[in-house]
């Protein structure tokens, strides 16, 4: 499968090479925006580690910090044939650890989409992503080969979804996607993933739409033997929930969905989940040069594919904006997520292991500053702490990023 997908990436990029010298009147570049950009990064705690103690026994010293360098480029694309678009973007991001420079990376990230329409019903896209980067440092865990070397990981995806407006309120909306994750290392990890969703919904005249959407997916983790004993981490997921869009005015505007997930383990149904799930969203343009962003979620995820299961996350944030000036903006971030294994409590505490569940905190202010129609610069803070029922898996740190960027 993932080879005829390359083969349909492969073939897009074709596809637009030879339309690139094509005249205007049949295609033409409506987008075409290369960068570079060049950055450093400071983490107070780089590894993720509970604190002192942990430092000394593995580094011999209570240093957990690092400084990282970021050197990279890419582009953003759109090429225009008739009513379709063919959208392509790509970034390549080098970063140089200054203390611990064995986790030196390269990231790559790239999409291509063909965003295409048929008459003036039919509408839809046909994609491929790929993204190689580097494991984060959040989930370490005892069956890690080593909890504190690099790891690279790749996940390639391919997508088709379409959209037929069958009667100028009504819209069906349907989809599949195929994903494969792997890793360099941690080969518990690896995994694919087959999902189809369709969606029936309504809209009216003020341009708020409501409906029902329907999910299935099916997850596949490849490796069958953790230290020795063979187990089956295979899942189906479904997901039937109540969408909403709705604009109440220029200046505000919800998104939400509600409804009911359950999950299905091909092993151990001590691990199924069924429950309630859902994400809200509120947008609020407060006045000309503020806007308020308002997000409470309750939802089942992988945490980023870093966990064998999954786990039951509930959370809150609220990210405020303010243009001081039309080249100066302010972004914060208040942010508070409750984060249940429970994928794997029940499991655990029957053979007599801890509970999981994690307490994290995240708090952030970013200031991007445009002297020039090509040129940014960025400054930006975060802090985050996790308070687990684990002491082991507490963490906290502190970033400063800064960055420029250049566009050409």
């Amino acid at each position: 499968m993932i080879n005829r997908v390359r083969f349909s990436f492969g073939s897009v990029l074709i596809l637009s090479a030879v339309l690139s010298p094509v005249g205007t009147g049949v295609a033409a570049i409506d987008k075409f925006e290369p960068y570079a950009f060049a950055g450093v990064l400071l983490d107070s705690n780089i590894f993720r580690l509970s604190g002192d103690e942990e430092a000394r026994a593995r580094f011999g010293s209570t240093s957990r910090n690092d400084t990282v360098g970021h050197l990279g480029a890419g582009f953003k694309s759109d090429l225009k044939l008739s009513r379709q678009h063919l959208l392509l973007n790509a970034e390549v991001d080098r970063a140089i650890y200054d203390t611990f420079d064995d986790l030196d990376h390269t990231k790559v990230n790239g999409k291509a989409i063909w965003a295409w329409q048929v008459g003036n019903l039919w509408s839809g896209n046909l994609g491929y992503g790929y993204l190689r980067d580097m494991r984060s440092f959040d989930q370490r865990t005892v069956l890690d080969p080593d909890p504190l070397e690099k790891d690279m990981r790749t996940r390639q995806v391919g997508f088709v979804d379409a959209g037929y407006q069958l009667h100028p309120d009504w819209e069906l909306v349907g989809g599949l996607e195929y994903s494969d994750v792997s890793y360099q290392d941690r080969k518990i990890l690896d995994r694919d993933a087959t999902s189809g969703r369709f969606e029936v919904l309504y809209r009216n005249t003020l341009n708020s739409r409501v409906g029902v959407r329907v999910k299935y997916a099916d997850n596949d983790l490849k490796e069958r033997e953790i230290e020795g004993i063979e187990i089956n981490n295979d899942y189906k997921e479904t997901q039937i929930s109540g969408v909403l869009y709705w604009e109440a005015s220029g200046k505000s505007a919800l998104e939400a969905n509600l409804g009911y997930t359950k999950q299905s383990f091909d092993d151990f149904d001590g691990r199924d989940y069924n429950g309630s799930t859902g994400r809200l969203k509120y947008f609020w343009q407060m006045t000309g040069k503020t806007k308020l962003d308002f997000s409470v979620w309750r939802v089942t995820s992988t945490q980023s594919d870093e966990v064998t299961t999954y786990v039951l996350t509930k959370g809150a944030s609220i990210a405020p904006t303010w243009s001081v000036t039309p080249i100066f903006n302010l972004t914060g971030k208040i942010q508070y997520e409750d984060v249940d294994y429970k994928g794997q409590n029940d499991i655990v505490t029957a053979l007599g292991g801890p509970r999981r569940d994690d307490d994290i905190w995240q708090l952030g202010v970013t200031a991007d500053w445009d002297p020039r129609r090509y040129l940014r610069l960025s400054l930006g803070y975060k802090y985050v702490d996790r308070d687990s029922s684990i002491d082991v898996n507490d963490y906290d740190y502190n970033q400063v990023d800064a960055k420029v960027r250049v566009k050409f």
